[in-house]
């Protein structure tokens, strides 16, 4: 019997739309390599539907009976009568509350198998402030910044000098979105200020980063567990047009808004270099599953390289970076998907062995 997954999609986030976009390749590639796919649609209202697999591939209204969680039976009951028990869950809403452990936490709760990472590693890799930290701790280059927080915003100047004296340019970014929401090249001092408020739009708290300019931006996917994990090759992203870096419109908005280069025309040592250190990250921030991981090399010296983030939800549209960074290395989406149902399976199946009691 065909395993079923909940691909659960939407939420309240910034970036509803990307994961809509998300889910219907998710669903579409899930059902190629076998599985049955149970399209759980949250809207940004909340109240959850299970939504016809037909009409999300089509781009049809979502309609559906809502969904309520019924923590003692593992499953969801549906308005109208019945029931529906997955087998596993595939969590695809980027951003908050899909991916900083919030979701990840509910579905722990249902005693649901889900893929990718776990609630603390997602929490951590969402704060870019705590997994610099972490990771720098285990000795990956990082690049110094300037926290700004609610309480110190009415009184900031002090701490925007400090980050004026890192030298420009600068970056500023609320410390817990994604998909480059909210983030914002600054390379005057006048510009300062009012970058940091609009990222206060979007967080209670703002990072301002000292930048490299002109930094090329490589990214690199993981796939694995706590147990070990492998690094897809090297992609580079070239911003074009308007864009001087890969924010969210070139992202998503602009079809022309970057070019992909795969692999990256990276020294072989350096390429190297950073797929070791993709998984020295993942494995210090207690990743599973998959991540996507960013890092800045400096283009007059490719050895001087920083981590940038963790994305423990990357995209995965028909021209999301994530999946094709492993096609490039040699495994197709469907293999992709079925490793990380398989492996969220087993990881529930070992957490149901641990004991709850004292003795």
């Amino acid at each position: 019997m065909k395993k079923k997954i909940a691909v659960i999609f939407g939420g309240k986030s910034p970036e509803h739309e990307v994961s809509i976009e998300s889910a219907k390749t998710v669903c579409a590639r899930l059902r190629a390599a076998g599985f049955a796919v149970l399209p759980f649609y949250a809207p940004r209202e909340g109240a959850w539907r299970l939504v016809g697999l037909a009409d999300l591939l089509a781009g049809r209204p979502l309609k559906g009976p809502a969904l309520e969680p019924s923590l003692g039976a593992g499953c969801f009951l549906k308005a109208g009568g019945g029931r529906v028990k997955p087998d596993a869950a595939f969590p695809i809403i980027h951003g908050s509350t899909g991916e900083d452990g919030v979701l990840q936490g509910f579905l722990e709760l249902l005693g649901l198998p889900y893929t990718g990472c776990g609630v603390t590693a997602s929490a951590v890799g969402m704060n870019k402030i705590i997994s610099k930290e972490l990771v720098a701790l285990d000795g990956v280059p990082v690049l110094p910044h300037v926290v700004v927080r609610a309480h110190q915003k009415a009184a900031m100047g002090p701490l925007l000098a400090r980050a004026a004296r890192l030298g420009f340019p600068l970056f500023v970014k609320p410390v817990a979105q994604g998909s480059s929401v909210g983030v914002a090249k600054v390379k005057t001092a006048a510009a300062l200020r009012p970058a940091v408020l609009n990222a206060f739009r979007f967080d209670s708290a703002v990072m301002i980063e000292k930048g490299v300019d002109r930094a090329r931006e490589i990214v690199v996917g993981v796939l694995g567990s706590p147990e070990g994990a492998a690094a897809s090759v090297c992609g580079q992203v070239v911003p074009q047009g308007k864009h001087e870096f890969f924010d969210y419109e070139a992202k998503y908005l602009d079809d022309n808004g970057m070019r992909f280069l795969l692999p990256a025309p990276l020294p072989a040592a350096v390429a190297a270099r950073l797929r070791a250190l993709a998984v020295r990250i993942f494995m210090a921030l207690g990743g599973s599953g998959l991540a996507r991981i960013d890092f800045f090399v400096d283009p007059k010296d490719s050895k001087r390289v920083y981590f940038c983030e963790i994305n423990t939800l990357p995209g995965f549209t028909s021209h999301s970076l994530y999946p094709r960074l492993w096609e490039r290395t040699g495994l197709k989406p469907e293999r992709v998907l079925k490793r990380l149902v398989d492996m969220a399976l087993r990881s529930a199946a070992a957490r149901r062995r641990l004991t709850t009691a004292r003795k």
